[in-house]
């Protein structure tokens, strides 16, 4: 949570010295499409291999915004299998009035060694456009969603939760930008039981349609599940440090 809570501060205080809302944004291109790969592999006295991979498209028609995401992270180590996770979103944005708009989402994702066999949640809510420049965009979330969640071990937990939201991305020069976005998704049933997603990224252009991405993600879960024997709880914090090429259209 201290970590939420600090990615949370940056944005306020981005938010202070960006831009007035005067400066408006030039209008975004229709479609927009990027994948990114990274990939180690570690030889020799040890053997380590690892694969994280994120796509997304957007399109945009008159007031609507419809964007569908992909990632993944598999690994091995020492020829076993240690990491295998896939994420898959789906959202719809409706632009009401300049710097407010209506969300909805449907998401799964599924990562055995975090406990989880799959969960699917279903959403919707609402955005405020804080700031939104050519330089920065700074939005706000609220919503209500529905999970329908299957652990390896134990009962499914299926759960109505609140969600809060922020994202910030500041345009560092045409090409190379700065991402820091946070998700806190407390459980309406069990005041224990939330989970907190936060995202780093920054871009690197290396050519028109090429550039390096760094990322750090961190997923903490205050209520973990039990391991794949039912012996332990897991561990509340995941955390994905990545660099990889991007590509982008």
């Amino acid at each position: 949570m201290r970590l939420g809570a600090a990615a949370l501060s940056c944005v306020a205080l981005a938010s202070l010295a960006a831009p007035s809302h005067a400066q408006e944004a030039k209008k975004p291109p229709p479609t927009e499409l990027t994948a990114d790969l990274s990939f180690v592999d570690v030889a020799g006295n040890t053997s380590t291999s690892t694969v994280s991979t994120n796509q997304r498209y957007t399109r945009r028609l008159r007031t609507w915004e419809f964007k569908q995401d992909i990632g993944a992270v598999y690994g091995k180590s020492g020829g076993i299998e240690s990491s295998n996770s896939l994420r898959v979103g789906l959202r719809a944005d409706y632009d009401l009035a300049g710097h407010f708009a209506l969300y909805g989402l449907t998401a799964f994702d599924r990562n055995p060694y975090a406990g989880i066999r799959s969960r699917f949640a279903e959403g919707a809510g609402g955005v405020w456009k804080v700031i939104a420049t050519d330089v920065n965009q700074l939005n706000a979330e609220a919503g209500y969603q529905h999970t329908q969640q299957k652990n390896l071990v134990g009962p499914d937990h299926n759960f109505p939760a609140l969600r809060l939201a922020s994202s910030w991305k500041h345009s560092i020069s045409k090409a190379a930008s700065f991402f820091q976005g946070v998700e806190y998704i407390p459980d309406l049933q069990d005041t224990k039981d939330y989970r907190v997603n936060s995202e780093t990224d920054i871009i690197a252009p290396l050519s028109a349609h090429t550039a390096m991405k760094f990322a750090y993600v961190i997923r903490f879960t205050n209520e973990p599940p039990l391991n794949a024997s039912g012996t332990a709880v897991l561990r509340k914090t995941d955390r994905i440090l990545s660099a990889g090429i991007q590509l982008a259209y």
